[in-house]
């Protein structure tokens, strides 16, 4: 029935965006950007602290990202129901109370646990915010989405410096959950005030549908975001271990390191905004992969200690930072992606980030961290290929036109 009256009525859709507590939903990806990144450089730290290896405390990514997907899974049918704003400030209320179970955790079973637990409230906070966006911002939410991920990245680029402050006043990661509670109470003061947006263009998702534009399509899409978040957070997450394990410097120079590829993801999804206004977002996929590949290619021939292991962090960092937005943006303009398809496809994130930091951690221990540029390497090559049959195959995917719909774009 609101969907119908949507159709029926134009206007409901431009007052639905101009509704959207946008600012909300911007610090609430500065929040899963920082609560997702904590593993990473406090990993050192945790695996003294529980007593065991690098291929032992891998296991927390794989806890992190099993409930990232079951989180992503169970968001998307609530969502084409209604009550975000309140089922998204619920889950940063979880995310927040996680990170003192983290930090209080005993043993690695625990630890495991709590992470599972962070990674379930973060999964609907992602599907959340990017389904939300798009609802509301019908006509092209490019430019929007990319800010949500630049808020992502900003609050990944600070993860390192929190971590690194928390471990050296308190020795512990609680600290971390200070910054992560004011953010959560900024974000409930503005979402609970507002209604949530409502899914939009349900006649085109329905024709989209009776075409069998949707099944291989969805498919297909997965696949890429499978593939880059394997990419992306294979590296992110062991590049601090990687440092420390080449013994280049010291703790400051693996922080350093990690803080460098938070700087060149913000850098690269600032960069994205700018351009989401002015190219396609089929155009920002096909550079960003091939930039990447490049990145990883320079990763592998400069392999080891030394000044050019900070160019090719920064230079990896804002080549991949473009590529979910933009991906998410090229198909939401073929296919009018419903709540059901966006946690499809953040599942399918989660679980490229569940295997490829258990299998790097598996290798550090059995090769060395030497494994990590040729898997970074391997990983951009497979995204680019897949980025590209999705490409070939969205470019034909019946989309009908849009009408009666004005709602600004922001």
């Amino acid at each position: 029935m609101l969907d119908a009256a949507l159709t029926q009525h134009p206007r409901s859709r431009r007052d639905q965006a101009r509704d959207t507590p946008v600012p909300a939903y911007l610090i609430g990806f500065v929040m899963i950007g920082l609560a997702l990144s904590v593993g990473g450089p406090a990993l050192s730290h945790l695996r003294d602290r529980v007593g065991t290896t690098d291929g032992g405390i891998a296991w927390v990514f794989v806890g992190q990202s099993g409930g990232y997907i079951v989180g992503s899974v169970l968001a998307g049918r609530g969502l084409d129901h209604g009550h975000g704003h309140r089922r998204w400030v619920a889950a940063m209320c979880v995310a927040t109370a996680s990170l003192v179970l983290i930090a209080a955790a005993p043993n690695l079973l625990l630890l495991v646990a709590a992470f599972a637990v962070l990674g379930a409230a973060c999964g609907l906070c992602d599907v959340s915010g990017n389904t939300l966006v798009m609802w509301s911002r019908p006509l092209g939410p490019g430019a929007l989405l990319n800010a949500l991920h630049l808020c992502f990245a900003l609050g990944a680029m600070v993860t390192p410096i929190t971590v690194n402050r928390s471990l050296h006043y308190t020795d512990s990661v609680w600290g971390v959950a200070v910054p992560l509670l004011a953010l959560t109470a900024v974000c409930a003061s503005l979402m609970l005030t507002h209604s949530s947006p409502s899914r939009t263009r349900l006649t085109t998702v329905e024709r989209s549908e009776a075409t069998g534009a949707r099944g291989l399509h969805v498919a297909v899409v997965c696949a890429f975001f499978f593939a880059y978040v394997a990419m992306e957070m294979g590296f992110f997450n062991w590049i601090h271990t990687y440092v420390e394990r080449i013994e280049y410097g010291d703790a400051a120079t693996a922080t350093g390191v990690t803080s460098m590829f938070g700087f060149g993801f913000a850098a690269g999804r600032l960069v994205a905004i700018w351009a989401a206004r002015r190219t396609s977002p089929g155009v920002m996929v096909a550079a960003s992969t091939a930039m990447s590949v490049l990145a990883a290619g320079l990763f592998v021939i400069f392999d080891g200690p030394g000044p050019m292991l900070w160019v090719v962090t920064a230079f990896f960092a804002v080549a991949v930072a473009p590529q979910y937005a933009s991906m998410m943006a090229f198909a939401e303009s073929h296919l009018a992606l419903s709540g059901r398809n966006t946690s499809a496809i953040v599942a399918a994130s989660g679980l490229g980030g569940l295997l490829m930091p258990w299998t790097v951690g598996q290798l550090f221990d059995s090769i060395g961290p030497q494994a990590l540029p040729l898997i970074v390497f391997a990983l951009s090559l497979i995204t680019a290929a897949v980025g590209a049959y999705a490409g070939r195959l969205l470019v034909h995917a019946h989309r009908p036109p849009v009408t009666s719909m004005n709602a600004p774009v922001t």
